[in-house]
């Protein structure tokens, strides 16, 4: 049984339906992989974010442990002083 001119229409929208069917398999299968990249874009932005405000506290931080560590080396230097003195003072006296 051949194909007439009358059933060539029927067979164009049939392969057109089945076009559209295989679009429209790959258009949902795309979204779904853009939804999944925009989540993974999400979390990484947050954790971004999370990780800037970390280090900026360790920044502050980092910061302040100079500082005191400056202050410390004064407090040093300055019982240093005082030690050699106090030395000075009591090798006088026992002389």
């Amino acid at each position: 049984m051949g194909l007439t001119q009358q059933h060539l229409p029927c067979v164009g929208l049939w392969k057109e339906e089945i076009v559209t069917e295989k679009l429209q398999e790959e258009n949902v299968v795309l979204y779904a992989e853009v939804k999944k990249y925009r989540n993974e874009n999400e979390a990484l932005q947050k954790q971004k974010l999370y990780l800037q405000s970390k280090c900026r506290e360790a920044g502050a931080a980092i910061l302040d442990q100079e500082v005191q560590i400056a202050g410390l080396k004064k407090e040093i230097d300055r019982l240093s002083e005082e030690n050699s003195n106090l030395r000075v003072m009591f090798k006088d006296d026992t002389e």
